[in-house]
């Protein structure tokens, strides 16, 4: 991952503090990591960086509208997550949020991704024989999303690598067996996260 640029002197932040950028893993294609100026997005957690949890009611209302208008696809990974982890723990701090969609939790969210692949394929034929799980969406619709849904043509195998290895850690280590939503949910996330970013976000949304 590559930090998001803005137009803040980089000199003057630490790195760490920086929002990770987006990553098309699904399809590999490039994403543009410009932040339009003046859009009210920030490069970093701050009042304006549009991401997170606040008191003011007047401000989640900014952040609302900024919201409809569209997120750059640069911040989406960082705003996605921060929003995700800030909805379903209220008793957590807005910079603690904000630090899941910084350079602060990478290593974190990294190692745990790990430690989950190695205890569901701890050999490399056991991903190879891996199929992708439907829960409960059916083989027609199943077919629909992997070749119509997700972009033009069909998923690249890199991509397939990626969302099985995602639904099977959803299934077998958050234990989700019937959700026929989540095939989209994880091919969406998958298109602007890497594979531990979008498992840590349907972790937080479980």
């Amino acid at each position: 991952m590559e930090p998001v640029m803005g137009d803040i002197d980089q000199l003057e932040i630490d790195p760490l503090d920086m929002f990770c950028s987006s990553v098309d893993t699904l399809r590999g294609t490039q994403i543009d990591q410009r932040i339009p100026p003046g859009s009210g997005w920030s490069d970093r957690p701050t009042k304006s960086s549009g991401v997170g949890r606040t008191q003011n009611e007047n401000f989640r209302e900014e952040v609302k509208l900024l919201c409809r208008h569209g997120v750059p696809p640069s911040l989406r990974c960082a705003t996605w997550i921060i929003n995700v982890v800030a909805a379903v723990n209220p008793s957590m701090s807005k910079p603690e949020c904000d630090e899941y969609g910084t350079f602060q939790k990478v290593r974190v969210l990294d190692h745990g991704w790990d430690l989950v692949v190695r205890s569901l394929f701890p050999d490399k034929t056991d991903l190879e024989r891996a199929e992708i799980l439907d829960f409960g969406l059916g083989e027609e619709q199943l077919m629909n999303v992997l070749v119509r849904d997700q972009g033009e043509g069909s998923i690249p195998d890199s991509g397939l690598k990626s969302l099985i290895m995602v639904l099977h850690a959803a299934r077998d280590s958050l234990g989700i067996e019937f959700c026929p939503l989540l095939l989209d949910i994880t091919c969406l996330l998958l298109s602007y996260m890497t594979e531990s970013y979008a498992y840590a976000t349907i972790r937080q949304m479980v």
